[in-house]
């Protein structure tokens, strides 16, 4: 199979790539962009950065090489209690939160009957981090093992339009019961990319951050061990 994955963050993209064979790297911008095999099939990996522009510049960019499949890959937060950090989920929908209300995302779901997949949920993409507890009050009926990401949504619409079937996979890297204490805006540029000097400068403003931010990162490093496991598993049975 031919097969595009867009992933937000470099711990992402790594994750998967640790299974790479012939890895290749280029750059379209600020963008890497990888081309390797991983078990026979031939991918294609963009690390586009966070949030749904980025995603969706991302995924255009790959439409238009007409793969089999697009998967939009990564990290995510649980918002209900039963998925733990280091799960794996697989979408079965996606959901957009616009800021007042859900809209459902209307694509082909890539699941086929032959492959054993992790447990599948709702992802529900936003444009900034969503508070768990207010989010409770507000999930439509349905929304099963809802986890929180800020692409999917964008990937799958692409994936719509040039009639591509989708896949989302997200391993969890902060459970239901962390609220996070700082906005993407507090690291990130207008590009929603990571800069050090604004995550120095917000750790110096909020220190009362830094027993989050370790706890993230350790968090981080176990989901990264569950998707290069999942995605590993996931090639194989394709």
């Amino acid at each position: 199979m031919k097969i595009g994955i867009i992933t937000a963050m470099p711990e992402e993209a790594r994750a998967i790539l640790k299974n790479a064979e012939g890895l290749q790297k280029s750059q379209h911008g600020q963008r890497s962009v990888f081309s390797c095999r991983i078990a026979g099939h031939d991918i294609t990996l963009v690390e586009a950065g966070m949030g749904m522009l980025n995603a969706g510049w991302a995924a255009t960019e790959l439409a238009v090489q007409s793969p089999d499949l697009i998967i939009s890959a990564g990290f995510g937060g649980g918002v209900l209690p039963g998925l733990n950090v280091g799960d794996v989920v697989v979408a079965e929908q996606v959901l957009h939160w616009t800021g007042s209300d859900f809209e459902r995302v209307a694509t082909e779901m890539y699941a086929p009957g032959n492959i054993s997949l992790p447990v599948r949920g709702c992802f529900i993409t936003s444009d900034g981090i969503l508070n768990k507890n207010d989010l409770l009050g507000l999930l439509p009926s349905g929304a099963n093992r809802p986890v929180v990401e800020m692409e999917s949504a964008a990937v799958a619409r692409v994936a719509a339009e040039h009639k591509i079937p989708f896949m989302g996979i997200r391993a969890i890297s902060d459970p239901w019961n962390e609220e996070l204490g700082f906005s993407i805006q507090d690291f990130c540029d207008e590009q929603l990319r990571v800069r050090p000097i604004k995550v120095l400068a917000t750790i110096l403003r909020r220190p009362i951050i830094i027993p989050q931010l370790i706890r993230l990162a350790r968090n981080s490093r176990v989901a990264a061990r569950s998707l290069t496991l999942a995605t590993k598993q996931l090639f194989q049975q394709l």
